[in-house]
């Protein structure tokens, strides 16, 4: 496994761990000290920059395909299967560990059970897929709808919300949902 990735995945992790773990303590240590807590808001702030998924795929170069040619996503880069090498650019008779693909601000990662179990021996026996969604706001939520309806399993059809969203539901191949959502 690539250092570089090793360190992209240990800082993921690391990130999920102070979002999630973060939130309980803050929730059990309720203070009325408004000085206090805008202190720690001001250290949150320096501290949490961005938050990237790192999805457990079986094939990284397969989902690759999929999030570039339907969803419209680019290759960044990639780790090929037992490799240290970086590349930026897909080769199809390589098969892929690692990659990160990207569309506007939206950055996804994806990575090989085989390869994530071995950083994280927990995931050797879990399911790929997840019971989450990834929720995407894009621009013109009708007009990618169209484009997708015949390429993608839609799970739930398009609906205006309540809370001002119109939206619909995919699962990619892997299993996991995306929701895409753009403004009424």
């Amino acid at each position: 496994m690539n250092k570089g990735v090793s360190l992209i995945l240990k800082i993921a992790a690391v990130s999920f761990m102070i979002l999630h773990l973060g939130g309980y303590v803050a929730a059990d240590k309720r203070s009325n000290d408004s000085a206090s807590q805008s202190t720690k808001n001001e250290r949150a702030k320096r501290m949490y920059k961005k938050l990237t998924t790192n999805m457990m795929v079986e094939d990284v170069n397969r989902t690759v395909d999929f999030y570039s040619n339907v969803l419209g996503f680019q290759f960044v880069m990639g780790v090929p299967e037992d490799s240290q090498e970086i590349v930026t650019a897909m080769q199809k008779d390589q098969a892929l560990g690692f990659a990160i693909v990207k569309c506007e601000n939206v950055e996804m990662m994806f990575q090989a059970k085989k390869s994530l179990a071995l950083e994280i021996p927990e995931f050797s026996g879990m399911k790929i897929g997840g019971s989450l969604t990834f929720y995407i706001e894009v621009e013109n939520v009708k007009g990618l709808y169209e484009e997708l309806r015949d390429k993608v399993t839609i799970i739930k059809d398009m609906q205006a919300t309540f809370y001002g969203k119109r939206e619909f539901y995919i699962r990619d191949f892997n299993g996991y949902v995306l929701t895409l959502a753009g403004d009424v």
